[in-house]
């Protein structure tokens, strides 16, 4: 019969498993707390919908908007509206060949010429706006110099808002602020929780400029999302003024995907404003920008023909080797981000379960 002797252990045995107790113990909480905390890295170029897609989170899964923020759109609503407005009577009076459809456009557009755009909106410029945007010859220079003046694509919605804008008592309401249109500079975090999953959605700035800081953001992602206007096939960076938008997204996404920061990173591409483009392609026909690919006429003005044509250029842009998840987004639509977002969701955690071993 076998007899075990029993060894005392020293102080600095037992001093040691003490500490590696700690740190098992430290290890499983981190594991377990990392398994139920999800980081999206939200990327794309300026003025694709990034902001505006963590502002509709900020909605479905927060409790919106606090007091001080409505209260900041409310000055950028009105310097939106005021701004565009400024640019197309400008542009109206420094082109030969284009006219105001009448006098009472005509004093409207030099008072909006003649305002200091920093003293701010008022009633009387609001109505200017309005008495402008019911004369049929702005609209039309709008609609056929949009891409070129590089306007806000939601200058509509506040030229017919403009004079609730300018009321004293005017309390943005949420579609309000999915259109107002702010630069964004920096880094950006929403944090939500669902189903007991904490989601920080992190959004840094898309011009040239503040790409630089991406880097710092790309610790611990759990999915890219990278967003891609559909409109913006006819136009051209605010930060050079020739380079073809649609061009520059696709040589940033081929960058991106290839990084060898996110080789065990899910990719999720959003090709949004689909709303805008259905419309836009019927204006501006889609096979006049890319005659090198044999589109015709009639597949020019095809939405689902030409959506698809620019989702196989992103899928031949893809460095990253993995399948690339895309969904057609409309940023301003909480509906279809709300239903963008479960299969977004589901997706993301059962890849993140996948990694973790489960």
């Amino acid at each position: 019969m076998g007899c075990f002797v029993s060894k005392e252990l020293s102080q600095a045995e037992i001093e040691e498993r003490r500490i590696n107790k700690i740190i098992d113990q430290g290890i499983r909480e981190q594991r377990k707390e990392s398994d139920t905390k999800i980081k999206l890295l939200l990327l794309g170029t300026g003025d694709s919908g990034k902001s505006t897609f963590c502002k509709q989170m900020k909605v479905i899964h927060k409790d919106g908007f606090s007091s001080k923020e409505v209260m900041k759109f409310q000055a950028i609503l009105r310097l939106n509206s005021l701004k565009n407005m400024r640019i197309i009577v400008q542009f109206m009076a420094d082109e030969e060949g284009i006219d105001f459809g009448n006098d009472e456009s005509k004093e409207a557009a030099q008072k909006i010429l003649d305002t200091d755009i920093d003293t701010g909106l008022d009633d009387e410029l609001a109505e200017a706006i309005t008495i402008l945007w019911d004369d049929e010859n702005v609209v039309d220079t709008f609609n056929e110099n949009c891409s070129e003046l590089l306007l806000n694509s939601s200058c509509p919605y506040f030229f017919k808002n403009v004079q609730r804008f300018a009321d004293n008592g005017f309390k943005p309401t949420n579609e309000d602020i999915f259109r107002a249109k702010l630069r964004t500079t920096g880094i950006l975090e929403t944090k939500f929780e669902v189903n007991g999953i904490e989601f920080t959605m992190v959004d840094v700035g898309g011009q040239r400029s503040e790409r630089r800081k991406w880097l710092s953001c790309f610790d611990n992602v759990t999915a890219v999302i990278f967003l891609a206007a559909l409109d913006e096939y006819d136009m051209v960076l605010q930060e050079d003024l020739k380079t073809n938008r649609l061009e520059e997204s696709l040589r940033l996404f081929g960058e991106v995907t290839g990084s060898e920061f996110f080789q065990n990173t899910s990719f999720i591409l959003f090709l949004n404003k689909e709303d805008l483009f259905q419309e836009k392609i019927k204006r501006k026909p889609f096979h006049k920008h890319f005659k090198d690919d044999d589109i015709t006429r009639k597949q020019g003005r095809d939405y689902d023909f030409c959506a698809q044509f620019i989702e196989d250029k992103y899928e031949l842009a893809n460095s990253h080797g993995s399948k690339l998840y895309t969904f057609r987004t409309c940023a301003i639509d909480t509906d279809n981000c709300d239903r963008v977002f479960v299969s977004v969701r589901d997706m993301v955690i059962s890849q993140a379960l996948h990694m973790a071993g489960f």
